[in-house]
């Protein structure tokens, strides 16, 4: 509201503005596009004036040349020529002055002495004469001649002929032209509509139309000085614009141009008119944008608040609206509050074999059926990638469990409808406020439903859980971990074990993955299962796996410098590595720094990497092969993409799962399936290691396959390094 004068007030200095730029430029217009049009007048006039000079040059020549020819000819030839010559309008004559004869088409006839005396007058050998009436037939001629001595030869044409002929009428014929004598007499006149058929001279009609003495005399001064120009004059009640031109040789001959002034402004009132239209549409438009501005800025406010609180894919609340509006609900007391946490089970690989178009599809799909399953006063959002929150109230808890199922079989049946059928296709996790002991609110249920939803992640026959307090525990405990893994790195609590791995008959060690077991000062240890997975998920990993590969530097270091036998020895790297830019940078550093001989580091990658970016992960095995190392992949056989990646993935080693050499229901198959691993594994040059081997059954069979080397407790259990070492040595 406070803006609001200012903004009249501007609008109205505006318009001002505009209005004065309007005349200005009206008035600027008027003068240049009048000024442009009459020297376009002028130029058309000179033009025709050119044009009439060049007729009568050419006449002239003409003449000369039928002159000579005719002079030494009879009476008889010279008709004939004439004759030959004649064409409507146009009339020839070839006149001696010694004899007083001419001789037209047809005849010889006596020249009456005063028309002798008239012709001997003539002081030039060629020009023209002015419009005279044929004395046999009354028309109003125009003649060119052409004399020799005293003989003449005459081109006589009708002076409506010429008229027509160099059309003396312009500007899509609303103008018209006289050509006139320097002291005005009209020599011959347009057969326009507009001219005066009577008019003599041309001062008759400027002098009984009242116009200006001065303008007037400028006038004839111009004429009779030979002068090219314009004058205004009124004429029919109208400004008439005059301009003039002297046709050149032909002393005192005027071709005069006459047009009406409003004929020459009607371009520049359209112009006019068009910038005043267009003046009145923008003092309009800026009316249209003062009356609508508060009307505009309210919508683009709303549209702000939509960008700020909803996600523009779903159309449902994002993440910190859900939030907001979640905390004012909890504040009912009367109600029974949960959150459930949904996941699409899957969506990435339904993603990469679809495509990105069809995943925002079902994205669509799935905040639908959540929009139209949600109780009343129920909210939901869509949080990120494939994650949804949905916030309920209910009076059993079996409610909860009723809706879940709801919505599942809702996007089960849209799934397969697109021909996609899963097992599972979502996940829940459930948390309801009266199962939170500690402090209330949306962020802790947010929390509580994301670790009931961890719990269906590990393996459980249900799609959905609810969240309980052992679960807070767990959190507990793994916030316990990270207060302190920091010091624990600190302090070298991390003590790098190694696992031989041997040649099938046990009696070789050929290399070594290195492990690492966190011992705390009271010399507990905590087991791998306790703390890796929880530094993978907080990124503590990537400092760990450093460390454990600066180890392993070390340890070979310094059995190389005591030259004691040494193996190659296996690290594995975490998918987070591959996010990182200098990955490969601080590796080699590493590598570099303790001298250590290509060959004998090898890096792990997990099968499941390859899933996220193939094409990424083959970028940093060739440099990383480029630099010396080894590169293996590890769990082959637990994911997708096995046999792509032996296709596509030039690794030096393949790591079976276990789960292969599992004891299973179909032994055969299995053992089949190894073999063709390992066979093909051979022919591309690649080494094979068997994992986690326990038994003798297990060992017997790969006795038989070209397997290069065995891993697990059935030789040796990972070793600290001292014990290890003793064995190699």
């Amino acid at each position: 509201m406070k803006n609001k004068p200012i903004i009249i007030i501007c609008s109205i200095l505006a318009i001002g503005i505009v209005g004065m730029t309007m005349l200005t430029y009206v008035n600027f217009v008027r003068g240049s596009l009048w000024e442009k049009s009459v020297y376009d007048i002028l130029e058309s006039t000179t033009a025709e004036q050119k044009s009439f000079k060049l007729y009568v040059e050419k006449d002239v020549e003409n003449l000369t040349s039928i002159l000579k020819g005719v002079s030494f000819e009879d009476e008889e030839v010279k008709i004939s020529i004439l004759q030959k010559l004649e064409l409507e309008g146009i009339n020839y004559v070839y006149v001696n002055l010694k004899e007083k004869t001419f001789i037209n088409n047809s005849d010889k006839e006596q020249l009456p002495d005063e028309e002798v005396e008239k012709l001997k007058a003539f002081q030039s050998d060629k020009g023209i004469i002015k419009p005279y009436f044929n004395r046999n037939t009354g028309v109003k001629m125009v003649a060119v001649y052409v004399k020799s001595g005293d003989e003449l030869i005459i081109k006589e044409t009708r002076a409506d002929y010429i008229a027509e002929q160099f059309s003396l009428s312009f500007y899509n014929d609303l103008g018209f032209s006289y050509i006139v004598d320097d002291t005005g007499n009209v020599l011959i006149r347009a057969n326009h509509k507009n001219a005066n058929r009577t008019m003599q001279n041309l001062f008759d009609i400027i002098d009984l139309e009242g116009n200006d003495k001065k303008t007037v005399k400028s006038f004839e001064d111009a004429l009779l000085n030979h002068q090219k120009g314009y004058a205004l004059f009124n004429y029919h009640d109208d400004a008439n614009v005059f301009c003039y031109v002297p046709v050149g040789d032909i002393d005192g001959w005027y071709i005069v141009s006459i047009i009406q002034n409003d004929v020459i402004m009607t371009q520049a009132n359209h112009i006019i008119i068009f910038t005043i239209i267009l003046s009145l549409i923008i003092i309009g438009a800026i009316g249209c944008i003062v009356f609508i501005y508060r009307h505009d800025n309210r919508k683009h406010k709303n549209e702000i608040m939509y960008l700020a609180y909803y996600d523009t894919l779903t159309n449902l609340y994002n993440y910190q609206k859900f939030k907001e509006e979640g905390n004012k609900k909890i504040k009912d007391n009367s109600k029974n509050w949960a959150v459930i946490y949904i996941d699409i089970a899957g969506f990435k690989i339904i993603n990469d074999l679809n495509g990105y178009k069809y995943g925002d599809k079902i994205l669509k799909n799935l905040a639908g059926i959540l929009s139209d399953s949600i109780p009343y006063q129920g909210i939901t959002c869509h949080m990120t990638a494939d994650k949804f929150l949905l916030m309920c109230d209910y009076k059993e808890k079996q409610d909860l469990v009723d809706l879940c199922a709801k919505i599942y079989q809702k996007f089960y049946l849209d799934l397969k409808s697109d021909g996609i059928e899963k097992e599972r296709v979502m996940k829940f996790g459930i948390c309801c406020l009266e199962d939170m002991i500690e402090i209330k609110n949306i962020d802790r249920l947010i929390d509580g439903s994301h670790l009931a939803l961890t719990e269906v992640n590990m393996n459980r026959k249900d799609y959905y859980c609810f969240y309980n307090y052992t679960m807070r525990e767990r959190i507990m405990e793994e916030a316990a971990i990270e207060s302190k893994m920091e010091k624990a790195l600190e302090n070298k609590e991390f003590t790098l074990y190694l696992q031989p791995k041997y040649n099938v008959q046990g009696s070789h060690i050929l290399g070594a993955e290195a492990l690492v077991r966190w011992i705390d000062k009271s010399g507990n240890m905590v087991m791998p299962g306790d703390f890796i997975p929880i530094f993978e998920k907080n990124g503590f990993i990537l400092k760990l796996d450093e460390y454990v590969f600066e180890s392993v530097c070390e340890h070979l270091a310094g059995r190389i410098k005591k030259q004691l036998p040494v193996v190659s020895v296996s690290i594995n790297v975490s998918r987070l590595h591959f996010y990182q830019a200098d990955f490969l940078e601080r590796y080699l550093n590493i590598k570099n720094k303790y001298r250590i001989p290509d060959y004998l580091l090898e890096l792990e990658i997990t099968e499941n990497i390859l899933l996220e970016d193939m094409k990424k992960v083959q970028e940093a095995i060739v440099e990383l092969q480029s630099n010396g190392f080894i590169c293996s992949i590890d769990d082959f056989g637990s994911g997708y993409s096995s046999l792509n990646a032996l296709k596509n993935l030039s690794f030096d080693v393949i790591k079976l799962d276990k789960l292969f050499l599992d004891n299973t229901n179909n032994t055969e198959r299995s053992e089949e399936i190894i073999k063709s691993i390992i066979d093909m594994a051979k022919q591309i040059n690649i080494k094979t290691v068997a994992e986690g081997i326990e038994t003798n059954e297990q060992l017997e069979f790969l006795k038989k396959t070209d397997c290069d080397m065995i891993q697990g407790y059935i030789f040796s259990r990972p070793l600290p390094i001292h014990e290890f070492e003793k064995l190699l040595n």
